[in-house]
């Protein structure tokens, strides 16, 4: 493992291109125990994400930061942690993804998973309480892989499409048909005279489709702590770990 500045920073922002865990915890160790990532070395906020956003590295050189706890929640980022992924076959069949995530629920009484990559419109999240499951959902290229649970009232308030019950075909297909009635929407608007622009920002503030990297954060915003907004916190300077992500759950 290479050298890591154990100088205290004060937190750093993130939040797209990256998946993180964020665990009702104040200990970042614990976490990584649960987790099974070995105890993990001493960094600053800035060597840790400039090493968990690293997508150099083939495993096991691949990192997660376990940060100082900002507002009682740790938060484990890393861009190659397994995301929740359930197609019938291949290498991302979701097992990894389930293994880590029952791992931190049977340890920790509130543990939330997130990602999103916007070069394959990846978007993703999860959410257990006391053990139990609550929502797990992803999508990416416009199909949704996972969608376990019910609709969040959080989720209910950022708009995003009522998918509840629906096997992930068909919760593609409702995306699609939300995507197109949006749509048809805004062309109303602007066949009435609104301007284009305004007539998107109309429709958009009553309902969204296809979710995106924005959605993702002002979701873990809703849910626990929006990381993109870290740097314009007072929160104070502190060390947090960073951890091979072991082979087994290497992504390729």
């Amino acid at each position: 493992m290479p050298p890591f500045d154990q100088t205290p920073d004060k937190p750093q922002s993130f939040g797209y291109k990256i998946s993180w865990y964020a665990v009702k915890a104040a200990a970042p160790g614990a976490v990584l125990d649960a987790l099974e990532f070995g105890e993990g070395a001493p960094a600053n906020w800035r060597t840790g994400l400039a090493a968990a956003h690293s997508r150099e590295g083939k495993a096991p050189e691949r990192y997660v930061f376990a940060a100082p706890p900002v507002s009682g929640w740790t938060l484990v980022a890393g861009f190659w942690l397994p995301e929740p992924y359930i197609p019938s076959q291949g290498p991302r069949d979701g097992s990894k993804f389930e293994e880590l995530f029952t791992g931190l629920m049977n340890r920790f009484a509130r543990v939330q998973f997130f990602g999103s990559y916007r070069v394959v419109d990846y978007c993703a999240w999860a959410r257990a309480e006391n053990g139990k499951v609550v929502r797990i959902f992803s999508c990416a290229d416009g199909e949704v892989y996972a969608n376990l649970g019910e609709q969040t009232p959080e989720e209910a308030r950022l708009n995003f499409a009522r998918l509840d019950g629906l096997a992930p075909p068909e919760a593609t297909r409702r995306l699609y048909e939300a995507a197109e009635d949006i749509e048809a929407e805004q062309n109303a608007l602007i066949a009435g005279g609104v301007p284009e622009r305004e007539a998107q920002a109309k429709v958009s503030r009553m309902r969204r489709a296809l979710p995106n990297e924005s959605d993702v954060v002002e979701l873990a915003g809703l849910w626990s702590v929006d990381p993109t907004q870290l740097s314009e916190q007072d929160n104070p300077e502190g060390l947090g770990l960073v951890a091979r992500i072991p082979e087994k759950y290497s992504l390729i």
